[in-house]
């Protein structure tokens, strides 16, 4: 109580004898062993109070084992002008009416108290309280002039002023400032380091992006303060220790790209965030730092990388992604803004398809199987029994899960030694918790499944999340969606419906709508992800669409009629455009029954201008179409289309079109592999090197019962049908379903879909 009275004297004194005895003032504790060691405050850092603010105060005593000794525990203030303590630990930023049993607290005067709590003459550390006037405003400033934004890793330093009321500066009373941003991730506050001024804080810039700048104290935040990280301006990739736009890496090894990215001031980043993706995860991967894997199937895949919200170019709203370019590096080199990766593998790994059927519908009690089938002398697996009848059939990239849909909820199938069954949901309805309707998509880490709901009213699309299933899927509003697409990155998901609108989900942006013509059949992305094709708008033609806002890019290629599907090949030419960008030259393939045709686009990515916080839309420069070729079979209905791997074929399989047909990309040619007892497909799937084609078919020999339903395995290779397998069931005369009239048609496999390995 430094009191400045004749009664001074006696108190020093009186303090002095204490002192010497050991009992105040000290942090280590008495030599009791069961006595108290240490007195821990709370709060025990800084605080900050306004004039008659209050502030509780807790202490705990505790003994050299670390228990909890309970002793009468005294607070203090070593400057009660500005700050007293009651006797329960109640501090007052003034003075208290009674210190044993508090209730008002009179206003002092600005000044700084050491608070501490004192048991069986065992002292805490102090706490520092700063009293001072009240708080009407905090303004952030940096302390020099910079730029508009920082380069990654550029430290600056930034102050917090202070003012009251009457719009005097009180900085120096309030104490030490408490610092945020409101996005993590673009800027490191370092609070570490010595010699600033209390209400200064030293910020580094960390990831592309933009964040708001604060400070708070004693319940006071300051306006924010806008601060930038320089965005991701351009991408440029090269092949670790290799030159050239493509590499060629055998099945199972793997081979490193780099990337070079430049901010909008034309800084190298020493770290930055992108997100690495491959047009074909089942031919090959990428990690998320550029290391490419072969997959066992040989084929090509165009490798990537993007600033991708809402790990780069942060906080810009609508979402600002940025896709390689290519270009100059720094180092004179050239960059690409995709890099193609082939896969070899001289000895194709054994294909297995899984099977399922539709044809129990709604019969009550009926169940449906699903199995396996793969060439050789038992072609025919362990079936598992599914729970709803399925109505479509298709597996994640990694070969791992199946998904089935069906009106009662999303079913997924894990395919290995043991194949076991499961349900998103264990109820049925309501059908945004069981996730009905057909899944149209699936994301490239295999995660995320995009499933149509058409029959609940409104219609919907769900987003079941895998690697967070207990999460109640995403449920959106759209009506008639039939096609879907992931974009390589994962931010974007297209997605069409038959009302004449393309829907977009983002993972950052709200849900988006643009008009397309009703017709609108297809979706496919560009090599790089920075557009996507879409066949059928307007009309008898295929747009492109940019990713990061859905414009249409204003060119787009008349073909014979409305394709039904479209499907980019996997090689690409690169073209030196200039310092700062290059162009990408892609073909893809569009089915117009009765025709096939080659498409070729040329497109580019433009840096992003310093200052520019808006898309910057690639350029579609040109799309040509080649001369169409008529597949010789007349109009007809696909089932099925896939290009090969390695972009040089096409493999068809249409409705009552008893074989398979092959399409030589280059030669312009195609040749038909006929199936066995002048089968009629039902449903198709190809290894991805082609090499190898499912069919699901009924045969015509419906005179012996086990070719009434079989799985045609065709080797394009040696030309033929090789193996028949039929699904065998002497209780339902080999039919896929249980419990319907055993003299009624069997059910059929027209469900498949091939395993990736």
């Amino acid at each position: 109580m430094h009191r400045r009275s004749p009664g001074f004297l006696l108190i020093l004194a009186i303090s002095s004898l204490v002192a010497l005895s050991g009992c105040v003032g000290k942090s280590t504790g008495n030599q009791a062993n069961g006595g108290v060691q240490t007195v821990t405050l709370n709060p025990s850092t800084n605080v900050s109070l306004q004039f008659g603010g209050k502030q509780t105060f807790t202490a705990t005593a505790r003994d050299s084992a670390g228990r909890t000794v309970f002793s009468t525990i005294h607070f203090s203030s070593d400057n009660n002008a500005s700050l007293t303590i009651a006797n329960n630990g109640q501090a007052c930023a003034g003075t208290w009416d009674s210190l044993s049993n508090p209730v008002f607290c009179t206003p002092g005067v600005a000044g700084i108290a050491k608070v501490t709590a004192v048991a069986d003459g065992v002292s805490s550390p102090p706490a520092t309280v700063y009293v001072h006037q009240h708080i009407q405003s905090i303004q952030v400033t940096p302390v020099s002039q910079h730029d508009d934004c920082f380069s990654q890793g550029v430290p600056w330093n930034f102050q917090a002023t202070a003012y009251s009321a009457n719009n005097v500066d009180i900085t120096n009373t309030v104490g030490p400032i408490t610092w945020s941003s409101t996005t993590a991730n673009v800027l490191t506050i370092d609070s570490s380091v010595k010699g600033l001024p209390n209400n200064q804080i030293q910020v580094a810039a960390k990831d592309p992006g933009i964040t708001q700048l604060f400070a708070v104290v004693s319940g006071t935040t300051s306006a924010p303060l806008k601060y930038t990280t320089c965005l991701v301006s351009s991408i440029m990739l090269q092949v670790q220790n290799g030159p050239g736009d493509s590499f060629t890496v055998n099945a199972g090894s793997t081979k490193t790209i780099e990337a070079v990215a430049l901010d909008t001031k034309g800084v190298t980043l020493s770290k930055p965030p992108l997100t690495w993706s491959t047009s074909n995860p089942e031919i090959a991967t990428v990690s998320t730092s550029g290391t490419v894997t072969g997959r066992q199937t040989a084929g090509a895949a165009n490798i990537s990388a993007s600033c991708t919200p809402p790990t780069c170019n942060i906080g810009v709203l609508p979402g600002l992604p940025m896709y390689a370019n290519g270009g100059t590096q720094p180092n004179g080199q050239p960059g690409f803004g995709v890099i193609t990766a082939h896969v070899t593998n001289t000895k194709p790994p054994a294909a297995t398809a899984w099977t399922a059927t539709t044809d129990c519908g709604d019969a009550f009690n009926c169940t449906s199987v699903m199995f396996p089938v793969a060439a050789g002398n038992n072609p025919v697996g362990a079936s598992v029994t599914l729970p709803y009848t399925p109505n479509s059939l298709m597996f994640n990239p990694a070969g791992t899960r199946a998904y089935l849909g069906s009106s009662k909820g999303l079913m997924f199938v894990d395919a290995g030694q043991n194949a076991t069954v499961g349900t998103v949901s264990q109820a049925t309805t309501p059908c945004n918790v069981a996730v009905c309707g057909k899944p149209l998509a699936i994301s490239p880490d295999g995660t995320r499944v995009v499933v149509s709901d058409t029959t609940t009213d409104p219609n919907q699309v769900y987003i079941f999340d895998a690697a967070h299933a207990t999460n109640p899927p995403v449920d959106l509003l759209i009506p008639g969606a039939t096609t879907a697409a992931f974009s390589p990155d994962a931010m974007k998901i297209f997605i069409l419906s038959d009302t004449g609108r393309m829907y977009v989900y983002s993972t950052v942006d709200a849900l988006a709508s643009v008009p397309v013509s009703a017709a609108a059949t297809g979706l496919a992305f560009s090599a790089d992800g920075s557009f996507a094709y879409v066949a059928g708008t307007p009309g008898a033609s295929v747009s492109g669409f940019a990713t990061c806002n859905a414009d249409d890019l204003g060119l787009n290629v008349v073909t014979p009629g409305v394709p039904v599907t479209i499907r980019p090949l996997p090689d690409v030419a690169i073209t030196q455009i200039d310092s700062d960008k290059t162009r990408v030259t892609q073909d893809l393939v569009s089915l117009n029954p009765p025709s096939i045709q080659i498409l070729t686009a040329q497109f580019n990515q433009n840096p992003l201008p310093q200052s520019q916080f808006t898309c910057s839309q690639p350029s579609l420069t040109s799309f040509t179409a080649h001369p169409p070729v008529n597949l010789g079979q007349g109009d007809f209905t696909p089932l099925y289309m896939q290009v090969t791997g390695d972009g040089s074929q096409v493999i068809l399989v249409a409705k009552n079109i008893p074989a398979v047909l092959v399409f030589d990309v280059n030669a312009g040619t195609t040749s038909a592999i006929p199936l066995a007892n002048n089968a009629s497909p039902l449903a198709a799937s190809a290894t991805q090197d082609g090499t190898q084609v499912f069919v699901a078919a009924r045969d015509a020999d419906h005179a012996n019962p086990n070719t009434c339903g079989s799985v045609h395995i065709v080797n394009t290779q040696s030309g033929g049908d090789i193996q028949q397998a039929v699904y065998t069931n002497i209780n339902t005369n080999d039919s896929m379903c249980t419990n319907l009239d055993p003299n009624g048609p069997p059910c059929l496999p027209n469900l498949i879909a091939v395993r990736p390995q």
